[in-house]
């Protein structure tokens, strides 16, 4: 049995890179970060492997790891920007009142819409610019606004 066992702790290190050099290429290839996190923590096992001859902490310390990086390398892939960058317009469907939401048709579907302007009311059919949105709610102000 010791000779299965020190054989085992040998070749665990050689399985371990084995196993993350195909995760790691999987996830690279596929461009998926939690399978690149876990390749990278298999890799770091191996290293571990060397001095840590215990199967079952080896599979700890991958564990930990895979679900440590995976959260980093997660956290450094952009994210889909959510803010509106460009004015666009939007016609007044319901009458917006001062420090109160009305409503907007915009892009095809209606919206809850709030005045930038908290004591300016919008009646309703005036066409707006979209300023900004805030959850399920667009910023709007009056295109008079931006007349001098």
């Amino acid at each position: 049995m010791d000779v299965w066992g020190s054989m085992a702790s040998q070749s665990s290190h050689t399985l371990w890179i084995l196993g993350g050099i195909s995760f790691l290429g999987l996830g690279l290839f596929v461009g998926e970060p939690s399978l690149a996190a876990i390749g990278l923590a298999a890799i770091i096992t191996a290293i571990a492997a060397l001095s840590v001859p215990s199967i079952s902490i080896q599979l700890v310390i991958w564990s930990l790891l895979s679900v440590s990086l995976a959260v980093v390398m997660r956290g450094m892939v952009p994210q889909q920007e959510t803010d509106f960058r460009r004015q666009v317009e939007a016609e007044v469907t319901g009458v917006i009142p001062p420090r109160r939401y009305g409503e907007v048709a915009f892009e095809g579907s209606l919206w809850k819409a709030k005045c930038q302007i908290p004591d300016l009311e919008i009646p309703e059919g005036e066409i707006v610019h979209v300023v900004g949105r805030q959850a399920n709610t667009l910023i709007v102000l009056p295109l008079s606004f931006f007349e001098p």
